[in-house]
């Protein structure tokens, strides 16, 4: 649903919304106009109270009062006007005038009235109770009454909110006069951001869209109307409501749905070949609006099969502020993204180490004005994490305090057909970093794993089973903090399933996945980075962190997900095809075995798991042993060393290298 898009004034400060324009569009004309506006406003209001409230309370009307209205007009509208600018209530838009708006206007309003009683006060400008009526001698000529003052107060909180209102309704209904210039839009939800969703629709697309019905998973506000929209159903009811009111499109604007409620939905705007958008979480938009702009489409992450894990970092702050941190493989998905967040957290200097330097380049682009902005000394090194001469010099000269080592080889196919490649990469990779932190005195390095290495039959998965083993072993002769962390596969990361769908789907098809049953973990990169961050906060040496990603996904289902929120149909416009498992591939993938087992954590769903006690004394020689045997590529060593180290290690022969990607 392109709502907002190619409509300059669908959100800007100029937008008319469409309607009737009272006011003109330049900001400045703008202000310019409400100023006068409310200064009519205020003086023919006082003036009016001064001719009605008097001869009420008199019996007549003095003509001292034409001179009170003349000396007291112009202090107490320039009062209450320099108030309403400082309240912010000339830079609000008075079409888009509500309850936060009126709350202002009634605010400011009070404090006006209230510096007039305390002028009286000081200066007896308004009479006392007993002063009435006033003497023809004039005694009492620049002192307003009481009553005045106070009904006053209450005229102009109802005149000025009640104009700024009436343009708003008067727009809207202009709008639904419209009914043939408009796309019929069907709300999903009608709650606060339903609301707003609403009115925002009518406001400020200039017509091009018009809300016709809400429907809501709360069956007590069906029968309501919402800003003149009726709530027609709950979400059981979405397809009949759907062939009654034929919208044009569907906004989903519930309030932390569950993935389950938005696959449904999704299903039913396919079937009803109808574009779909969804609202932003009420929490990023703390002002209190939702701008239609924000609508964006929904996104695979919405259809994770579980609320994503919020992994608070407060406790991040404590090791990372004023720290020299330093990220290999910082150009990947995982290490930008690291980078990322770790300059939220201020630290002293950020080193982004990475062997493609067009990745590295394109990262450094992306987080030099963040950098800059929190004073963080940002500096890139391209190295191979192999190279342990290059990685000791960086090391030498950078002197991290914190490492996070997010370089590695993860594509289980290539690294099927190249077993060497990801001994070198994986292992040997890993082994250089952890001695170089340990040499240059760092505090902490956190090495990221895979479920992967869990039960491994292929070179991939074993070789990242060493690599948690190596960083517990290591640790153990050192005085700084190694830990791993081990989660699944990252939706949308580089050169993963998400991508490798979205080129098929762009091609025309057709999405290949190796079997209709084969599934998997998955995690958003923000969880994935967040856990990553919190091993670091929480690891005292040694463990293993996991995070619990909830029930693994259907590959299949995720293709058939990703085709529908293309806006294609599965089967009819992309088809799907089944390539088979390749070598290396499991079916499932797990998170532990049960001799691992789980402790949990103080942070929601972040546990750590029972890491394998080698004695580094024991596991060097065999590491030794395993790289030479890489360097040598020599499968069959390479088999028997990994074999000895893992016992339930089951490779599979054969590897390639083709677009069939299930668990990558």
């Amino acid at each position: 649903m392109d709502i907002g898009k190619d409509n300059p004034s669908a959100s800007g400060a100029g937008a008319t919304g469409g309607g009737p324009s009272f006011l003109p569009g330049n900001p400045a004309l703008r202000r310019g106009a409400l100023i006068a506006m409310d200064t009519v406003l205020m003086a023919a209001g006082l003036a009016i109270i001064i001719s009605v409230w008097v001869p009420l309370r008199a019996g007549s009307f003095p003509a001292e009062y034409v001179s009170l209205f003349a000396h007291a007009v112009g202090p107490v509208v320039v009062l209450r006007v320099a108030l309403f600018w400082w309240f912010g209530l000339y830079r609000a838009m008075a079409r888009r005038t509500g309850t936060y708006e009126i709350g202002l206007i009634a605010l400011a309003d009070t404090l006006a009235t209230a510096l007039i009683v305390l002028l009286n006060f000081s200066t007896r400008f308004i009479p006392s109770l007993g002063s009435w009526p006033v003497a023809s001698s004039g005694e009492h000529l620049l002192r307003l009454p009481w009553g005045v003052v106070l009904t006053d107060w209450m005229g102009v909180m109802i005149a000025i909110g009640g104009v700024r209102l009436l343009r708003r309704e008067l727009e809207i209904g202009w709008l639904r006069l419209r009914p043939a210039e408009s796309k019929r839009v069907l709300i999903v939800g009608a709650g606060d951001a339903g609301e707003q969703v609403a009115r925002d629709l009518m406001l400020s697309t200039q017509g091009a869209y018009r809300p016709v019905a809400f429907v809501d998973p709360n069956p007590a506000l069906a029968g309501m109307e919402i800003q003149g929209v009726p709530v027609v159903g709950n979400l059981d009811e979405l397809g009949r409501t759907i062939e009654k009111f034929h919208p044009d499109e569907i906004v989903i604007a519930l309030q932390a749905p569950a993935p389950r409620v938005i696959s449904a939905i999704v299903d039913q705007c396919r079937s009803a070949r109808l574009a779909f958008k969804i609202v932003p979480p009420l929490t990023s938009v703390m002002s209190g609006r939702i701008e239609v702009n924000m609508l964006r489409p929904v996104e695979i992450e919405d259809l994770l099969g579980r609320p994503a894990v919020d992994l608070n970092q407060g406790e991040a702050k404590s090791y990372l502020a004023g720290k020299r941190v330093l990220v290999t493989g910082a150009g990947g998905s995982i290490g930008s993204e690291l980078c990322r967040q770790a300059i939220a957290q201020r630290p002293a200097s950020l080193a982004l180490i990475g062997r493609g330097e067009n990745s590295l380049f394109e990262a450094l682009i992306e987080l030099r004005p963040q950098a800059t902005a929190a004073g963080i000394d940002l500096k890139t090194f391209i190295a191979d994490v192999r190279d342990a001469a290059s990685i000791g010099r960086i090391f030498e000269q950078f002197g991290p305090e914190v490492v996070f080592h997010a370089a590695a080889h993860k594509h289980v196919h290539f690294m099927q057909a190249q077993p060497a490649e990801a001994i070198l990469n994986n292992v040997r990779g890993t082994l250089v970093v952890a001695r170089a932190a340990q040499i240059a005195g760092a505090e902490r390095m956190i090495s990221i794993s895979s479920d992967k290495a869990v039960r491994p039959n292929g070179y991939m998965g074993a070789s990242k089973r060493v690599a948690e083993m190596l960083i517990s072993a290591f640790n153990r002769r050192s005085s700084a903090s190694f830990v791993s962390v081990r989660f699944g596969n990252v939706l949308g990361s580089r050169g993963s399933v998400i991508p490798t769908f979205r080129r098929q789907i762009e091609r025309g098809g057709p999405v290949t996945v190796t079997h209709p049953d084969v599934t998997r973990y998955f995690m958003t990169t923000t969880e994935a980075v967040s856990l990553v961050i919190q091993a670091g906060a929480r690891g005292e040496g040694g463990e293993l962190f996991v995070l619990d990603m909830g029930e693994p996904v259907r590959i299949a289902d995720l293709a058939h997900n990703l085709i529908t929120l293309s806006g294609l149909e599965p089967g009819r416009d992309i088809a799907i095809e089944f390539t088979g498992l390749r070598p290396g591939e499991k079916l499932t993938e797990e998170l532990m075995t049960d001799a691992e087992g789980l402790t949990k954590t103080d942070v929601g769903k972040l546990f750590i798991m029972r890491n394998e006690e080698r004695p580094w004394e024991d596991l060097e020689p065999v590491l030794v042993g395993l790289i030479a045997a890489a360097e040598a590529d020599d499968r069959a060593k390479i088999d028997e060393i990994l074999g000895s180290l893992i016992p339930d290690l089951q490779i599979a022969a054969g590897g390639s290298a083709d677009d069939s990607v299930a668990d990558d």
